[in-house]
């Protein structure tokens, strides 16, 4: 097949200029090239980022977590010795059970931890992540003023996420509903009509290519593959009323060129570009979330360039303080494996949380 070509509509004759309608049906094409080839670029960016972030950071975060899972255990032997105070084993039991929580967030297969879990917790990791899920479950009920359903069909805060945000839409989706059944001004009758109109446009344009392009009318085999494909890609993009790349598969197959969209009318035109619009807006707003979801994954401020340099910069500092937290976690087993220094770091640590820096503490 052909390859691809501008889309852009040019004069018809050195003496003519192009209509309103036509230089606009240009300046969105390019726009939404330009946005959708900073997507890609974006896109590249983040994957580079995520894989080299990976590749550094994981075994320092493998190193991290056995060291933690090391002091968990150490601390679980330590309370079985004798020669401590109440004041000590509480303290050594809440961080025992604090830490143990964390690792089992990202694990929480380990059933030892488990088990070590609910040796000195008040009850067993699993209880507690359900009474956990059932607070926040009853909190998003009482601030969205949004029935839930049934707690067992919500077992993780991702499944009670998914369902607020389902439940959210349903009830936008039925106030936009009694919204448009009321009485319409003549304006938005006629936004809903040329809305239509558009759709209708997009809809003629998916149906030429659609009948071309069907695979069960192509005889040859390796000519019924590539239709297939371009049946999928077509069928994608008309449900995402997504009309360039419907104009594009049509260049593609030499059904039509940018001039024949210049002989359009200018109303076919005009219904076009409220397609791109349209489309524009929604790349520009994915590209925006795409963004955003990375600046928060990652802790990046919500402005500023995330260039190669700056996520080089980025991987530094995380790796940084990566190993700065193991060498702490080092030195406190250091601490677990001497009761004297444990005693004396115990000590500290309640004189910091009462404030008094220079008080002796009476066990």
């Amino acid at each position: 097949m052909a390859q691809q070509r501008s889309l852009q509509i040019s004069a018809p004759a050195a003496d003519k200029r192009l209509t309103l309608e036509q230089e606009r049906f240009n300046f969105l094409i390019r726009q939404i090239e330009q946005v959708r080839q900073a997507r890609v670029d974006l896109e590249a960016r983040i994957l580079k980022f995520r894989q080299a972030q990976s590749q550094k950071m994981q075994p320092l975060r493998a190193t991290l977590s056995n060291i933690c899972r090391d002091s968990v255990i150490a601390m679980d032997r330590i309370l079985d010795q004798r020669g401590w105070t109440r004041l000590d084993q509480s303290a050594i039991r809440g961080l025992l059970c604090d830490t143990a929580e964390a690792l089992l967030e990202a694990n929480p297969h380990d059933e030892e931890l488990k088990s070590l879990f609910g040796k000195h917790s008040r009850t067993d990791f699993d209880a507690a992540k359900q009474d956990d899920l059932e607070r926040l479950k009853a909190h998003a009920e009482e601030f969205t003023g949004i029935d839930l359903g049934d707690d067992e069909d919500i077992r993780t805060e991702e499944e009670l996420i998914q369902r607020l945000y389902e439940q959210m839409a349903a009830r936008e989706a039925a106030a936009e509903a009694t919204k448009s059944s009321r009485r319409k001004s003549a304006a938005q009758q006629r936004s809903e009509d040329n809305a239509q109109l558009a759709r209708q446009s997009l809809r003629e344009v998916y149906r030429k290519l659609a009948s071309a392009l069907h695979p069960d009318r192509e005889p040859d085999p390796a000519r019924r593959e590539e239709k297939n494909a371009l049946m999928q890609k077509i069928n994608q993009a008309y449900a995402a009323n997504d009309l360039l790349t419907l104009f594009e598969t049509q260049m593609q197959i030499e059904q039509i060129d940018a001039q024949q969209i210049g002989k359009a009318s200018t109303e076919r035109v005009k219904q076009y570009n409220k397609l791109l619009s349209e489309q524009l807006a929604r790349l520009k707003s994915a590209m925006k979330e795409t963004e955003s979801g990375f600046r928060m994954d990652f802790g990046l401020p919500p402005t500023g360039e995330i260039g190669a340099r700056a996520l080089d910069l980025l991987i530094q500092r995380q790796a940084r303080h990566m190993r700065a937290e193991i060498s702490q976690q080092q030195q406190f087993m250091q601490v677990l494996n001497d009761k004297a220094a444990l005693k004396r770091w115990l000590k500290q640590q309640r004189r910091f949380a009462s404030g008094r820096y220079d008080l002796d503490d009476d066990d």
